[in-house]
This record gives structure tokens, sequence and C-alpha cells, in this order.
């Protein structure tokens, strides 16, 4: 085929000695024109050979399975160099040896003796000097003279390519023919040496897929025993948070049952006034609400509830209803409430909650100050809200605790609770589109701002 060119210049430098009659022109010609129609076939030849290789090429690149795509490149292999018999070996690098992946036209002791007798002469020399071999009579080859495979299988025309993808020898193909069979040409070694190229790198990929596949499965049953480790700790977690929080709202429920229990024997007696048992009965019905609420805010936390019954209720009236229902108990403590309200307008809210959200604040503050504390209430207008400031002069607020203080079973300054006061303060103030933070002194108390808009 390189010598076209030359054949071309050869019948165009012939032709005009044909016009003239030069008698030895036209076997000259006829000559030319024999040597351009071989050259045409192998032309036509070689073109079909690329295209089956491309095809063969784009075949095995489609191929993940690493056992499938071994078994089509030695079939494809076969085919496209008309080998006899053949197989493809696998370099191991931890035994530092190879072993025979697939092998045609090979029983299982033909492999065995292949693999000590040619693998030996062919295969290693191949794959230790990482570059294509090809002998058209291996009967006489000095090189394979010590095989008695070659003798005993009639082997005349051998070809082994090595298979190396980035520098990494990955095996190699070895395909043979027997004596009657034609012999293999340079043209058949570079098909092979080709096609090999794209068997390497096309076994590269399958075996990293292999591997990403291995390293995806345990990744996996990493994962599912860690979810399973999870969920057992997630479950003990959830025993140990409701445990808590059925101890704490236990004690939280017992000053409302106390009180109900208290005055209701008190009503038993037969010497009091209508007013102290109207006075009694409102006390008793107070606390039943202080009950109802509490349980209730604890239930709208859990379920995420964030509906509002929002009505227009003066600023001075809610604040004032908190400070009358916890009066007693802080009486009791020796603890004082001071209010200075400067705004007194109404504001749109949901009163029960709100009222729920003034009295944690003020719970919280008994809890914290010592005897002869104050809790300041302050109202003002700013811009279009209204800011609500609940100072005590207790100790002021952990600062390991002044990030987290709004997170649920986060306590401060009290030996129990449910821990979810001020997680649920700052749930229903945001709920009303509102805000709030605390400001922290330590060792002269905290003070929380609340701000809600006017106008929602």
């Amino acid at each position: 085929m390189s010598d076209l060119p030359q054949q071309l210049k050869a019948l165009e430098a012939a032709l005009p000695r044909l016009r003239r009659g030069d008698p030895t022109a036209f076997y000259d010609v006829t000559v030319i024109l024999e040597k351009l129609r071989e050259t045409a076939i192998a032309l036509e030849q070689r073109q079909a050979e690329l295209l089956t290789l491309y095809e063969v090429g784009r075949e095995i690149a489609s191929i993940i399975d690493l056992r499938q795509l071994l078994e089509s490149i030695m079939d494809r292999a076969v085919v496209l160099v008309q080998a006899e018999r053949g197989f493809l070996v696998l370099w191991d690098e931890q035994r530092n040896d190879f072993e025979v992946a697939v092998a045609r036209q090979f029983s299982a002791g033909e492999v065995d003796q292949a693999q000590v007798e040619i693998s030996h002469n062919i295969i290693r020399r191949v794959m230790s000097t990482r570059e294509a071999l090809m002998t058209t009579n291996a009967q006489e080859d000095p090189r394979f003279q010590s095989s008695t495979s070659i003798v005993a299988y009639s082997i005349r025309s051998v070809m082994a390519v090595p298979l190396i993808a980035k520098d990494e020898l990955i095996g190699a193909i070895y395909v043979d023919t027997r004596l009657k069979a034609r012999m293999y040409s340079r043209e058949d070694l570079n098909l092979l040496s080709a096609l090999a190229d794209q068997a390497a790198v096309a076994i590269r990929m399958a075996r990293l897929y292999e591997e990403l596949q291995q390293r995806n499965r345990e990744l996996q049953a990493t994962l599912d025993e860690l979810r399973a480790t999870q969920d057992e700790l997630i479950r003990a977690e959830r025993l140990s948070v409701v445990g808590r929080m059925a101890s704490s709202i236990i004690h939280d429920l017992k000053n409302p049952m106390t009180s109900i229990k208290g005055f209701a024997q008190l009503l038993g007696q037969d010497d009091l006034s209508p007013e102290q048992r109207r006075r009694f009965s409102d006390t008793i019905s107070h606390a039943v609400d202080r009950f109802v609420g509490m349980t209730q805010e604890i239930l709208d936390y859990v379920r995420g509830d964030t509906s509002l019954r929002l009505e227009e209720v003066p600023a001075d009236e809610l604040v004032n209803a908190v400070c009358a229902f916890v009066e007693p108990e802080f009486a009791a403590k020796g603890l004082s409430i001071q209010t200075n309200l400067e705004f007194t307008g109404p504001i749109l809210v949901d009163p029960d909650k709100f009222q729920r959200v003034f009295l944690n604040i003020a719970n919280n503050a008994r809890d914290a100050m010592p005897v002869g504390g104050v809790l300041t209430i302050t109202s003002r207008r700013v811009d279009n809200y209204v800011e609500f400031r609940w100072r005590d002069t207790g100790p002021g607020i952990p600062p390991e605790i002044v990030d987290r203080l709004f997170e649920p079973f986060v306590t401060y300054g009290k030996p129990s609770g449910t821990g979810l006061g001020l997680a649920i303060v700052k749930k229903v103030v945001e709920d009303h589109g509102g805000t709030v933070q605390v400001e922290n002194h330590p060792g002269e108390g905290a003070c929380f701002v609340i701000t809600i808009p006017l106008n929602r």
C-alpha cells in the first residue's frame, strides 16, 4: 500500500509511450494495473478491518461487566485476525504472575500446557518487554525451539500483544494458527495491537467500576449499620427525653394540682362566707386553666401547631392579668413585681398563647431570683412594633448556655422543668411575626425583650 504513489507515477509515465505505440508500453501498463488492483483490494480489506476495529472498540467500550468484557475481547480478537486459537491472560501484581482469564479452542489440559510452555516463552516475553511479538514460522523460530507445544500442536504462526493502560500492565492476548492455516502479517499484528490498546482501557475501566461497586456495597453496608446504630441511639434518646419530660411535667403540674386540692378542701368547710367561697372557687378555676394551658402548650409545640386565634387585646390588660396570676407565688418567695407600661393600646395576638409567653418568662424570673428580688416589666412603642421588657434581679444566665437558651431542653437556675418553656416562647412570638431576645447581665439579672408588630 505504501507503493501506491510510485505505481501511479509509473502509470502516468507509461501512458505517453502507449499513445506513441511503444510495443512494451502495453505490457508495462498491464503490470501496473494489476499491481494497482492488488493495492485497491488491500486498501479495501484494510478499510473493512479498520471499520471492524472501530465497531469492536465501540462495543467493548459499552460493556461494564468484567467477565462479559473479557469474553467479548477474546471473541473479537479471534475473528479480527482469523485465529484458530487464543487466550487472554491477566497480570496479578500481588502474585507477580498471570492467569488465563479466557481461552478459545483450548481444552482445560491444553490451556494448562499452553500456560506452562507457550506462556513461558511468549506471554512472559511480551509482558516483560511490553512489546508485541509475532512469528510466521514458529516451527523454525530459534526463540521457541525449547517449546515442545509448538511441535505437539503443529503451531505455525503466533502473535501476542500486551494489554497496557496508562503504563499499567493489565495482561496480554495470545493467538496462533496451525500448519495448514494462513500466516500472520504485519497488518494483522497492527490490528491486534490496536484492539489491545482499546481492550486494556476497557478492562481498566471495568475493573475500576467493579471496585467502585464493591466500595459502594461496603459503604452501603456501613451506612446501614450506622443507620441501625443511629436508630437505636435515637430510640434510647427518645426514651430518655420522655423520661425527663415526664418527670419535669409532673413536677410543674404539682403546683396547680396542689392549689386545686387545697382550695377544694377549704370549700368543704361550713363556716365560709359566700365571698370566700367565690374567691376559693375562682382560685381553683384559675389553677385548672393554668393546668390546661401548660399541657396544651406542650402539645402545640410537639405537634408544631402554628394556628392563632387573633384578637385585639389592650397591652396593659394582658400584662396585668399575668401579674395577677403569678403574684401570690412571687409574694410567697418575698419577690415583687413592678410595671411601667408606656404603651397600653391594643395589640393583635392570640390571648391564651401570649399569656403563656409572659407566664413562662415570669416563672423563669421567679425561679432564678433569690428572696427580695424584683421583676420589672415595661412596654413601649418602637416604630411599628411594641416592645415588652421583662427584667429580673437574679444572678443572670450562665454564659455557656446563653447561645442555646431558646433550644428545647435547655434549662438554667431551676432545679427541674420541662426545658421547653423558652422554646415555646420563641415559637409563639415568631408565629406572631415578632422576635424574642435576651440581654444577659451576669450577677445583676437578665432581661427578655419581646417585640411584636402592631399591624400584621
